[in-house]
């Protein structure tokens, strides 16, 4: 009997986690279309409620708004917290942000290094404007050596993932002039 008794409270249990997750998401969703309707009121609630409830997403988007300003205070380091907890989950957008706020120390000190490092792991991932920025990086030297083969690589990679490179950027020669190198 006790072991009967144990696998229900097991399945009950999953179920309560995977309807909570399911509502984080619902919640999440519709943060974000108030959020498209410029309801920054109403965006904020819903993506503190689905923050409160773990979904990385709502911890983006919700950094978003602290970094830009949108419906609350501009508030860097509060964004860049948001942004730590979401990538902590594996959140690819949050980890470009975050890279990003590294690089040019948004509410965090300055670390080109860890932001070359988040910005390479999210286009490792697959996302097209972290490659973009990654390959910028690399044609800079900004927290990697500087390697206009890797830029160029990077820069193909982003527009054969559908970023909207400009032509003169694949090519050595057109990052080094970007650069002045």
């Amino acid at each position: 009997m006790k072991g009967r008794y144990l696998k229900h409270i097991l399945i009950l249990t999953f179920l309560m986690i995977f309807l909570t997750g399911c509502m984080s998401v619902m919640v999440e969703r519709q943060g974000t279309k108030a959020y498209m309707k410029k309801d920054y009121t109403t965006a904020r609630l819903k993506y503190e409620e689905a923050v409160d409830q773990g979904n990385s997403n709502a911890m983006y988007h919700l950094a978003v708004m602290y970094a830009e300003g949108q419906g609350v205070p501009q508030d860097y380091p509060k964004a860049a917290g948001l942004l730590e907890q979401a990538v902590d989950q594996g959140n690819n957008n949050a980890r470009l942000m975050l890279g990003l706020f590294n690089i040019y120390g948004d509410g965090i000190p300055q670390n080109p290094d860890k932001g070359a490092t988040l910005i390479t792991a999210a286009a490792d991932d697959g996302n097209d404007t972290a490659m973009y920025y990654l390959a910028n990086l690399y044609a800079a030297g900004l927290g990697v050596g500087r390697d206009l083969n890797k830029a160029e690589y990077w820069m193909h990679e982003a527009k054969s993932a559908g970023f909207p490179v400009k032509d003169k950027l694949l090519t050595q020669e057109g990052l080094a002039t970007l650069y002045e190198l």
